[in-house]
């Protein structure tokens, strides 16, 4: 289980985020609502173990961050909004960088289920510098994803995708899910927080968990901040 207690993150003098409290069970999709600004993003640097924290308590399994950073970070995998991914090497060799496979050993891994589903296998010779936005964050998951995470975080997964790409990707936030994974999800995509079994709103530094029946016309709100 992941679980935030009473976690303050500070900018200069200003509180960002004021006692957020958040726990994550294995089989659980968990959303994240807020305007831009609001700290999504920042939210999920922390549980990335990332960005620091004024105080509060962070662990998985009971696993203390601030005690056992590294033994923390091994069950987190963090797809940033922005892609981490070197554009003059290949697919192949942007994904050796996160893994000491081979070659092969690689191709095999993201030709079989459930890597498959996201269908780099199929452009893996090509550089980085000339796939589609869609083919760059399917590339960006499956990086995060060799290292077999068991929590997942993805900030704004969907921006600028295709309808393939959406389907695709959601298609594994499914299999992730159904194999006893946790994933928080930072999204305005309401595709997205259908999947979702809980979804949390950030406002003036504050996390707070939404009824699942909440408007989500309040979602275009959003979008226009």
């Amino acid at each position: 289980m992941l679980k935030l207690e009473n976690i303050v993150i500070k900018y200069k003098k200003k509180t960002v985020l004021s006692e957020v409290n958040l726990n994550a069970v294995p089989g659980e999709i968990i959303g994240l609502l807020g305007a831009n600004g609001s700290g999504k993003s920042t939210l999920l640097s922390v549980i990335a173990g990332a960005k620091k924290t004024e105080s509060g308590e962070l662990s998985i399994n009971n696993i203390s961050f601030f005690e056992k950073p590294d033994e923390y970070r091994k069950y987190i995998g963090y797809v940033p909004q922005e892609n981490p991914l070197i554009a003059e090497l290949s697919c192949m060799d942007n994904l050796r960088i996160w893994s000491k496979l081979g070659k092969d050993e690689m191709l095999e891994l993201i030709s079989t289920p459930p890597l498959s589903i996201l269908g780099v296998h199929e452009f893996w010779e090509k550089k980085v510098k000339d796939l589609s936005g869609g083919m760059k964050k399917r590339l960006s998951i499956t990086a995060t994803l060799i290292t077999n995470p068991s929590i997942l975080l993805m900030d704004e997964p969907f921006a600028a995708l295709d309808m393939v790409a959406k389907h695709d990707i959601l298609q594994y936030m499914s299999t992730f899910k159904a194999a006893g994974g946790t994933m928080i999800v930072a999204s305005h995509d309401e595709s997205v927080l259908d999947y979702c079994d809980r979804i949390y709103f950030i406002h003036d530094g504050h996390v707070s968990e939404l009824d699942k029946s909440f408007d989500k016309s309040y979602i275009d709100l959003l979008r226009g901040n």
